[in-house]
């Protein structure tokens, strides 16, 4: 016995089966391309964050070091060395050293593991900042 065939030339009863598998087909392309981006955003979420973090240490570094400026004006025999506090946060002072006309002073920093290490070169004269480099 032949199967009567509709006129788009399948079979009867196939005709279903075809439209169930195309929309599954449809709808998992849709939901793997949702999640592709909804993934990034979420994950852009946390750069973002990370990038927050480096710029609040590279300011809690550069506070520190308008910190040793300070001190060398209140004594120009300061020799750094010390852990200072800002707010809630800590960072260091490295040793100050002499190299030439000007002074070189180490700073640290770090939040939320994000650390910021900077070298400034002033003059002694006047303590005004000729160099600053951040260093990995």
């Amino acid at each position: 016995m032949r199967s009567k065939n509709k006129p788009g030339g399948l079979p009867a009863g196939r005709q279903g089966y075809i439209a169930i598998i195309a929309s599954v087909v449809v709808t998992t392309i849709v939901g793997v391309v949702a999640l592709v981006f909804s993934s990034s955003n979420f994950l852009g979420r946390y750069d973002t964050l990370a990038l927050e973090h480096k710029e609040i240490s590279r300011a809690l570094a550069e506070g520190c070091m308008e910190y040793a400026r300070l001190q060398l004006t209140l004594d120009p025999a300061y020799g750094g060395g010390e852990t200072v506090p800002i707010a809630s946060s800590t960072c260091t002072v490295g040793v100050v050293v002499p190299a030439g006309d000007n002074l070189v002073i180490p700073v640290s920093a770090a939040t939320q593991g994000k650390w910021t290490n900077l070298t400034a070169t002033v003059r002694s004269s006047d303590l005004a900042i000729v160099s600053l480099t951040e260093t990995p």
